[in-house]
């Protein structure tokens, strides 16, 4: 439950919820309290410090600390935000097609200038 003087500086308003779909009050992220708090503990799984309200504060030596406390406690799934995607490396395709070019260019007897 959010805490009676801090809707005073962060009022919130009537609406639906972009995390569940439910209408109700929601914060200025238009999530209701319980989708905040995944949120918030999300950014602290994936040690996004800067956008964590829980975080704020936290001395940098005790972060990693919060991290697993929040991991033990609601495990290590994310619960809201979608996790991140490996980006694949484009050089390996550019690297096989530059091979092939060059053994193309070798078999016609051609010379190849490398740097």
């Amino acid at each position: 439950m959010i805490n009676p003087d801090f809707k005073e500086f962060f009022p919130s308003f009537e609406g639906e919820c972009q995390g569940c779909d439910t209408f109700g009050e929601v914060n200025d992220l238009s999530l209701c309290d319980k989708c905040a708090s995944k949120l918030d503990r999300d950014l602290i799984r994936e040690g996004d410090w800067d956008y964590s309200a829980l975080a704020f504060g936290v001395p940098t030596e005790r972060r990693e600390d919060l991290r697993k406390e929040i991991i033990s406690k609601y495990d290590k799934q994310l619960e809201l935000i979608a996790p991140k995607k490996e980006k694949k490396s484009k050089n390996r395709k550019g690297n096989k097609s530059k091979d092939r070019h060059r053994n193309i260019h070798q078999q016609m007897g051609h010379t190849i200038w490398t740097k």
